[in-house]
């Protein structure tokens, strides 16, 4: 072997041992930019949900570009689940393969099935428009910015029954995780309030024919019932329930003030009470909310109305991570836990131990068509 080739040969292996004592020594999730992988529904049942999100994330990737002093470099990736579970979990192997991302941020259904991966693979997970149970406190790497079932029915029950008096409830909810996260706390904060839960009715994510759950609600003779769904299910039902003649206060989740669906329900949703953030888009309030309004107006041509907020504030809270902790994952998913008192488009947030990201939500009611507050 000639000296030239015994060279060569020396010097490929020094590089192949630097290369593996640099990767050894590299922290998961490590870059020099900020790599965040977003998995939401951009088709099917959900998409307006997803496309609502995205838009809101567009605004606050368009603000970070556009900084003079921003300190690093974004990259954002879009993955369609098309509502599909499975999906999520394709949509995460995937993008930890091209994209190596720090932090994700998932939407919708097949939320649950990426906590464990979360924590395999050392990444920040934050989760938004999904409200259900185990998702928040399942392990250090999972957050949710959203409202959360717990909260949400647990809040509605305890006005309906201080505030409006209400005794015998009926509830009609989607059969999934949401629904059923849903219906558990709403029956558990009734039945501590010495209220009665007369019946409660199921129905599939796909089902437009939702008689016989109204017929055995008719039959119960609740004084209020608590609708849990989303998307056309909440304009359906509660035109099917009016028809019928069941004339009960209508309780719901903040789906059912979308402004499609309430012009689809009409005079059906006049008078139904609902948990909702307590950010109004239409007469924003404070700097951070107008700030975002006038952004996606100029862009879109609309006025954002709920779930965009929450698209914008979530990648904001992963920029305001990792521009405090840095770029590591593990130092995103440090500094998530010690944000305090955070001043975003949706109001005031923190942190909580278990995750899950504390915001102001109130009750408030359709009146005349329109959202108003409920009394207090």
């Amino acid at each position: 072997m000639n000296s030239k080739l015994r060279v060569g040969i020396g010097a490929a292996f020094a590089v192949i041992i630097v290369a593996a004592i640099w990767f050894v020594n590299q922290k998961p999730g490590t870059s020099d930019d900020l790599k965040v992988g977003v998995i939401l529904p951009l088709t099917g049942q959900s998409a307006y949900i997803g496309t609502s999100i995205r838009n809101g994330m567009e605004i606050a990737i368009n603000e970070f570009n556009e900084r003079e002093d921003k300190p690093f470099d974004l990259r954002v990736d879009f993955s369609d689940t098309g509502g599909q579970p499975g999906r999520a979990v394709t949509a995460w192997r995937s993008m930890m393969a091209s994209l190596n991302p720090q932090a994700f941020i998932a939407v919708q259904e097949g939320v649950k099935g990426l906590l464990p991966l979360a924590a395999a693979d050392r990444r920040v997970l934050l989760a938004t428009s999904v409200p259900d149970d185990g998702i928040a406190g399942v392990n250090p790497w999972g957050f949710r910015f959203f409202i959360n079932a717990k909260t949400d029915a647990g809040m509605i029950a305890r006005y309906a029954v201080e505030k409006l008096d209400k005794q015998r409830f009926a509830i009609i909810y989607v059969n999934d995780s949401m629904g059923t996260s849903y219906r558990d706390n709403f029956v558990s904060t009734v039945n501590d309030l010495g209220a009665e839960i007369v019946t409660a009715q199921s129905f599939g994510p796909a089902d437009t024919d939702f008689r016989s759950q109204i017929m055995r609600v008719r039959q119960a003779n609740p004084d209020a019932v608590y609708l849990v769904g989303y998307g056309k299910s909440l304009s359906s039902i509660p035109i099917q329930l009016r028809e019928s003649g069941v004339e009960a206060t209508l309780l719901s989740v903040g789906t059912i003030s979308q402004p499609d669906i309430m012009d689809a329900a009409g005079d059906a949703v006049e008078g139904t009470y609902y948990t909702t953030s307590e950010f109004f888009t239409f007469a924003p309030e404070t700097p951070e909310l107008a700030s975002f309004v006038e952004a996606y107006q100029a862009k879109f041509g609309q006025v954002p109305v709920f779930f965009e907020v929450f698209g914008y504030d979530s990648l904001r809270l992963i920029l305001h991570a990792a521009e405090q902790g840095g770029l590591d994952s593990d130092d995103i998913r440090q500094a998530l836990t010690e944000v305090k008192n955070l001043a975003l488009a949706a109001g005031k947030v923190t942190v909580g131990e278990d995750g899950d990201v504390q915001f102001p939500v109130v009750v408030k009611m359709i009146k005349d068509g329109q959202w108003a507050p409920a009394k207090p």
